[in-house]
């Protein structure tokens, strides 16, 4: 159920994947070892990188020396980039920014398409008519994980049957947003866990029918969950 990587062979470069200029990329660098994240200003082919340098508040240190190597990660669309460099250049003016050195072989890794992402999360389950009152509904359930197609959801019985639709109610926490989600679901697949776990049931619901916004909350949410299982944000969606 978690999230899946697959490796991809290629001789592309950076400039072959048309990165955008303002996207956040995760430093680190090892000696003095240290991590902070910072965006891309420019960069040009068998020439050079900008980033932008670490602030004040990123607790990195400021005896960094030119010629260190760091290790950059960055995400262009569904694939992870990652590559080390060497710090060229630093400059504090007219801004403060690095200079790093073009890499010769980056490694990309390729994101499933629906891959699903662990989470822990209290939601609730209720009838899809609102005319209907089924015994046993609204029920607590917990989603053990999501993607933008749909959720896992854990309860110690079997809710119904496959096909049945409900609505199901939970909040997401975007960054410092706070958003309740109502959304309709459809079960599509409903298997018990192992002994060891005790007596549960593992229930597989698709999104049905989402507008253009709640899609949006759901790929945002997805997408920070993503950033913190990769290390790139910390378990309430903040920078490191």
């Amino acid at each position: 159920m978690a999230l899946k990587l697959e490796s991809i062979h290629t001789e592309k470069t950076l400039a072959d994947l048309r990165l955008q200029i303002g996207e956040p990329v995760r430093v680190e660098i090892r000696i003095p070892r240290a991590k902070y994240t910072a965006k891309l200003l420019g960069y040009a082919e068998n020439g050079g990188i900008m980033i932008s340098a670490p602030s004040s508040k990123s607790g990195v240190p400021t005896l960094i020396n030119e010629g260190n190597l760091a290790s950059l990660r960055l995400i262009s669309g569904n694939r992870i980039c990652t590559f080390t460099s060497k710090i060229l250049k630093q400059y504090e003016q007219p801004f403060s920014y690095w200079v790093l050195e073009y890499p010769e072989t980056i490694e990309l890794k390729r994101i499933r398409e629906h891959s699903r992402i662990p989470v822990s999360l209290s939601c609730s389950v209720d009838d899809y008519d609102e005319m209907a009152e089924s015994d046993g509904l609204p029920v607590s359930a917990l989603c053990v994980d999501i993607s933008r197609e749909g959720v896992c959801l854990q309860l110690p019985y079997a809710l119904g049957s496959i096909g049945e639709r409900y609505y199901l109610t939970t909040r997401l926490q975007i960054g410092d947003i706070d958003q309740v989600l109502l959304v309709p679901v459809e079960l599509r697949n409903l298997h018990s866990s192992p002994a060891e776990m005790g007596s549960l049931f593992n229930h597989g619901f698709k999104f049905l029918d989402l507008d253009e916004d709640t899609r949006l909350i759901i790929t945002a949410f997805v997408y920070q969950q993503f950033l913190v299982e990769t290390g790139n944000l910390n378990h309430t969606g903040q920078e490191l």
